[in-house]
Order: structure tokens, then C-alpha cells, then sequence
């Protein structure tokens, strides 16, 4: 269930690249599965969040357009360069987080969530399982993420965004439940409060201390060092934007000044415009991966129920692993 989860999160998140985006569209069916299955909270939130590096073959992703402009190449003809490196990279760490949940023991067995002490399983919040599925019931949570897909990969000129999806969502659940419109709206606006207040304040407060970083020239200084290290630029490239990803908890920052101050010259360190670009910004997606900072990582923990760090401790050994394996293949 493990990969299969990831496998299906990597393949929303190339429709969806934006990571909190994608956490909050398949956030909310697959980490309550996960856990309903005997799977912890916190490998299950890692599961989700740790598999959105494929959206790098979205050619929206502004990286992609910024790197194909630096090397006077075709957005798709990037894409189509690098699409085998990046969907082996994401294979691996589907492998990866899965030998993690078994060292982690982070499975508990499917009959974990019908223990006596459900407190201890983190199933305290789970409604009971009911006799007889009911089809329409069970279709609900899938219909955000079904109008996400479907628009943005064959209706792209209807912009559908996560919020409009999950509004019709909630109307198709009203009306296959048969509930009262008064009672759901009520459930819907304590939802966004709870939200809002457990979710979207942290990430608010990480925007600060990352806001508050930048203002310090704590980031701008990194990047001026990596400037004048270009001996180093294959390293510096993956290494300074994974590490500005870990700090800041998010991997644009760092990947764009970098590819805008260094890439340029990157015949001068014998590699290609192309190669150090990716580099770059494939170090700082895996930085903000394993940032307990990173706005999908705090989403997709607080869809769990548990603190971003023990999320950050699952997937950052897989990010770091696979960035060590992408300056070995690059």
C-alpha cells in the first residue's frame, strides 16, 4: 500500500506541481487510508509529501522554463532530457521510503486500528468502519483529485484550482449523504478554522523565520560564497540549494540565484548549462523535502495529526540519499 500510495501522489503531482497543492488534494484520501491500514501517522504523511518530485516534468514548473531560457533550449526538449533522471530518482525514493517504514517499524499490522487502546495507534480520530461500503460514499474524497487531474491534463483551459475542487467535492458528499446543508456548512467552516489555526499558522510562522533569514543576508551570503567557490560547482550546485532548502523550507529560492549567478558560466567548470541547472534545482526540491519547514510537509502532517519534525525524520534521509545519488549519475 506504501508505494502504491506514492506512485499515485508522484502521478497526481505531475498535474498538480505545486506541493502543497498536490498534499491537499491527495492528502486528505490516501493519509487516512494509510493509517486505517496499521500504517503510523507519521510514515504516512511521509509517504505523500516525499512523492511529489515528479512534478518536474510539468512544463509549467517555472524551473524548467528558467533553465531550458539559460541553455537556449526547448522547454519540452529539458524536460525530455532529464524526465528519465527524475522519474528514477522518484522510484528510488518510493523503494527507499519503503525500507524506511520497516526500519522505522512504522507498520503496526492491519488490525492496529481495531486494538482496544486506539489512542496508541493513531486511529483515536477515525470514524468505525462501517458493515457495507457504499460506492457513492466511497467516491467522495476521490472527486477533488479526479476534477484536478482531468482538467489540468486534457481541459487546460479551465483553470480548476484546489479550492474550487474541493467545494464541488463537498457538494457531491452533501448530496450522495443526504445531509443537512446547514450542518455540512457548519462542518466546512470549522474545518477551514481548524485548519487555519493547526495547518496555515505554522506555515505562516516558517514563512517568517524564512522572511526573517533572507533579511538577516543569511541567504544571500550562502549564495555569494557559492558564487566564488565555481571550482565546486557541481557540488555547490546540488549541496547549497539543498541545504538553503532544508533551512528556509522551500528550494526556489536558492535554485534560482544560484542558476542565475553560476549556471551561465558552466562551460567553464566543464559541464553543461542543462546538467548544473537540474542539479540545482533537484537539490533544492530535495532541501525543502526534508524541511519540517516546507508548507506541504507541514500540511500533509497536519492532515496526520503529527508534528512536522517526526514527518522530516522520515523523509529527510531519503532526500539526502537521493541527492547523493544525483551527483553520481549528473
Amino acid at each position: 500500500l506504501l508505494p502504491a500510495c506514492c506512485a499515485v501522489t508522484g502521478l497526481v503531482s505531475i498535474a498538480i506541481p505545486s506541493t502543497a497543492g498536490c498534499c491537499a488534494a491527495v492528502g486528505p484520501t490516501l493519509i487516512p487510508l494509510m493509517i486505517r491500514a496499521g500504517f503510523k501517522p507519521a510514515i504516512a504523511a511521509a509517504a505523500v509529501v516525499g512523492s511529489v518530485s515528479p512534478a518536474l516534468i510539468n512544463p509549467g514548473v517555472s524551473h524548467n522554463v528558467f533553465i531550458a531560457k539559460l541553455a537556449s533550449m526547448e522547454v519540452m526538449t529539458f524536460i525530455g532530457k532529464f524526465s528519465v533522471y527524475t522519474l528514477g530518482l522518484s522510484a528510488l525514493g518510493l523503494i527507499l521510503l519503503t525500507v524506511l517504514c520497516f526500519i522505522y517499524k512504522d507498520y503496526k499490522g492491519s488490525k492496529a486500528c481495531v486494538a482496544s487502546d486506539p489512542q496508541t495507534s493513531g486511529c483515536a480520530n477515525l470514524p468505525a468502519l462501517p458493515e457495507h461500503a457504499n460506492v457513492l460514499f466511497a467516491l467522495a474524497p476521490l472527486v477533488p483529485v479526479v476534477l484536478l487531474v482531468v482538467f489540468s491534463l486534457y481541459v487546460p483551459s479551465v483553470k480548476m484550482s484546489v479550492a474550487t475542487a474541493m467545494l464541488i467535492g463537498s457538494v457531491y458528499a452533501m448530496a450522495v449523504t443526504r445531509t443537512n446543508p446547514e450542518k455540512v456548512t457548519k462542518e466546512f467552516f470549522n474545518g477551514m478554522g481548524k485548519g487555519y489555526a493547526n495547518i496555515l499558522g505554522i506555515i505562516i510562522a516558517a514563512g517568517v523565520f524564512a522572511a526573517g533569514l533572507r533579511a538577516a543576508g543569511v541567504v544571500d551570503s550562502f549564495v555569494a560564497f557559492l558564487t566564488q567557490t565555481q571550482g565546486a560547482a557541481k557540488i555547490g550546485g546540488a549541496v547549497g540549494p539543498y541545504l538553503l532548502g532544508m533551512l528556509t523550507g522551500s528550494g526556489d529560492a536558492a535554485a534560482f540565484a544560484f542558476n542565475e549567478a553560476v549556471t551561465p558560466h558552466a562551460a567553464k567548470f566543464g559541464m553543461t548549462i542543462e546538467n548544473l541547472g537540474y542539479l540545482a534545482a533537484i537539490g533544492g526540491n530535495f532541501g525543502r523535502l526534508s524541511s519540517p519547514l516546507c508548507g506541504g510537509l507541514i500540511l500533509a502532517a497536519g492532515i496526520a495529526g503529527v508534528s512536522p519534525v517526526e514527518v522530516a525524520k522520515r523523509t529527510a534521509p531519503v532526500m539526502f540519499i537521493l541527492l547523493v545519488v544525483s551527483l553520481v549519475i549528473l
